[in-house]
């Protein structure tokens, strides 16, 4: 302790802050590569917004930490100049860093035995988690005394600046680069002028892969939706419905956003909203207007958490993200300068939170590496969906926004609650026939579910319910799929003839609370009276390139340069006619639109459809130079 008394409490409070800015950019630094060389969240991010990710999450790391190291820097100061212990006083400035280091170097030897061994914390139960938690003590003790003797070293002034500078020189770098790499005001430029009368709730039914095609209420030979069918009186019913993508991600993006997924560069998981399309959503605006915003989905695919709709929801899939005003986590996420270092920080945080919830409570633990190359989808049945909505119908405040994505009628197997078409033989058929029309069935009653919650509540009037469907069978991006809405009294009902697409549903949702459609929303409204005359415009939708593993047990997705990272096919209807572009061997396929109900003015030949798309994809970043000497200037 001789050091200590030699060291005054000025110096080791300089040394303290050196240290914790040191540790805020290492431990960022070692996360931030650990993602970089994983396909994850930042697998589109181009090299600068890497580099801003990196920078804008030290700087908030470091201040973070410093913050939270000041109340143990003060108690330090008193007890040296009270108490005279100057080991007190170390231990007390070294207290935070310790405990955030000693986790450090506990995730850098999980990650290099799991990369390496294939074994790690996860894996490990009995004795093997004592060892872990004498591992935990020891790296404690280890870190501590590192520290204690940068801390107590006799560093001269000029030292202590250069490490302080040297420390604090990434974060401090971060903040032109977040004004070159960041984005604009939240919702752009878009402004409204709305009194905060009594709002309608709003509820979107998703089914996954829900064909129009294999319901009654389009025309189905077998009677699959009988609930819809006997209401079909009390919705707005578009005839030819499309969606934007041929995978759950984008498609549910494309629903919430108004925008296509190659305009957002989500495709498939683990695509994400990145920068000014983080803030550019539909519940972000209905959040201004009051709104208590919920989702009940499904981990990966469909969640405002992965997908980072960060400042659009409460809640989301039984668990509450903390988007409530006041607090640093929500200035964070809404900050649009710091949309970036929100990802990471919460990527991270839960890394570490997970590691010791295991080692010390005994709490599952998921595959770290799994997780970042396929994430973990978190499945829960319809059932349990079913529950949480009428959970947030009875409890969560007025107005209320909820999106609900069931799974029921996702195949490629179908277990359907009832079975009326299928047989037990049916169960574990691929692609079951008779299986999805009783999923579709099942599906049905959930609607009709829905419809009586709200009634029996008392808000089926002053409720806006939507049913739709993200894709059609197999994960068709051609077949037409349902799209029915309640508006508040039957105010609007009937048919929609024309070709419609699921980028139509955010701006039709804001035409009915008597709001403008923002600029940067792609579709368009469907109560505009004109709308009937839009069979003529193209509908585009995006697939994803997928590979099977080599147990043949998942897809995951196969990794390309960006911007083509995850897109394997590209798809364009138009009018009652169906292109498919394969990206690979750019082979362009026709097919018409089973149970299109359009009037064609003209038909496309595919030179026409290929201009088309290959016009689309060079205006949103996707080159053609090695593809095509096609002229698609016209």
């Amino acid at each position: 302790m001789n050091v200590c008394n030699k060291t005054s409490s000025l110096q080791l409070l300089w040394h303290a802050v050196a240290i914790v800015l040191i540790v805020a950019a290492g431990w960022v630094a070692f996360e931030w590569l650990f993602f970089v060389t994983k396909i994850s969240f930042m697998s589109l991010f181009s090299p600068m917004e890497k580099v801003n990710t990196l920078t804008s999450t030290t700087l908030v790391v470091a201040i973070g930490l410093l913050l939270a190291s000041l109340p143990f820097f003060i108690l330090g100061l008193l007890a040296d100049k009270l108490l005279k212990k100057p080991l007190l006083t170390t231990v007390l400035m070294l207290f935070p860093v310790t405990l955030l280091l000693s986790q450090i170097l506990l995730v850098m030897i999980d990650n290099f035995s799991l990369t390496v061994f294939g074994w790690g914390i996860r894996s490990a139960s009995g004795i093997y988690i004592w060892c872990y938690r004498m591992l935990t003590i020891a790296l404690l003790g280890l870190a501590f005394r590192w520290m204690f003797r940068g801390l107590t070293a006799k560093f001269s002034p000029g030292s202590v600046r250069v490490l302080i500078v040297f420390a604090g020189l990434l974060s401090v770098i971060s903040i032109p680069l977040m004004l070159m790499v960041g984005v604009g005001s939240e919702h752009s430029d878009y402004e409204f002028q709305a009194s905060m009368g009594d709002r309608p709730n709003i509820i979107i039914l998703s089914g996954d892969g829900v064909a129009a095609d294999h319901m009654s209420l389009y025309g189905y030979h077998r009677k699959t939706t009988p609930f819809m069918d006997s209401a079909r009186n009390e919705f707005l019913i578009a005839e030819n419905h499309f969606s934007n993508a041929k995978d759950t991600g984008g498609s549910v993006i494309s629903l919430l956003t108004g925008k296509l997924p190659t305009t957002t560069k989500v495709v498939y998981p683990p695509d994400t909203l990145r920068g000014q399309d983080s803030l550019e959503h539909l519940p972000a605006i209905l959040r201004k207007l009051a709104y208590y915003n919920a989702d009940v989905s499904l981990r990966h695919y469909a969640d405002p958490y992965d997908l980072n709709l960060r400042n659009g929801f409460a809640e989301a899939n039984f668990r509450q993200l903390e988007n409530s005003g006041g607090t640093v986590v929500t200035f964070i996420r809404n900050y649009p300068l710091l949309v970036h270092a929100s990802m990471l920080l919460d990527r991270i945080s839960e890394r570490i939170s997970e590691r010791f919830g295991h080692v010390w409570k005994g709490k599952p633990m998921s595959d770290p590496v799994a997780e970042v190359n396929r994430p973990d989808r978190r499945w829960i049945r319809d059932p349990a969906r079913m529950n949480e909505l009428r959970r947030l119908v009875q409890d969560a405040p007025r107005p209320f926004f909820v999106h609900v994505h069931m799974m029921g009628t996702h195949g490629e197997r179908f277990r359907p609650t009832q079975r009326f078409f299928s047989t037990e033989d049916d169960y574990e058929n691929v692609w079951s026939v008779d299986g999805y029309d009783d999923a579709i069935l099942d599906f049905d009653r959930n609607v009709q579910e829905t419809y009586q919650l709200l009634n029996d509540a008392g808000i089926l009037d002053s409720t806006i319910l939507v049913v739709s469907s993200d894709h059609g069978f197999a994960h068709s991006a051609l077949d037409r799929l349902p799209m029915l809405m309640r508006l508040p009294g039957k105010a609007r009902t009937g048919t929609i003839p024309g070709n419609t697409q699921r980028l139509d549903i955010a701006p039709t949702l804001l035409h009915s609370l008597g709001l403008p459609k923002p600029e940067w929303m792609e579709g368009g409204s469907m109560l505009r009276p004109d709308f009937s005359g839009f069979d003529q415009r193209p509908i585009f939708a995006s697939g994803s390139r997928e590979e099977k593993s080599a147990d043949g047990n998942f897809w995951s997705v196969s990794r390309i340069e960006p911007p083509w990272y995850s897109l394997g096919s590209f798809h364009l209807v138009y009018c009652d006619q169906g292109f498919q572009l394969d990206i690979d061997t750019l082979e362009l396929k026709e097919q018409a639109i089973s149970g299109s109900s359009v009037v064609c003015k003209r038909k496309l030949d595919l030179d026409e459809a290929r201009r088309l798309m290959y016009r689309h994809l060079e205006e949103r970043g996707y080159s053609w130079r090695q593809a095509t000497s096609l002229d698609i200037s016209n």
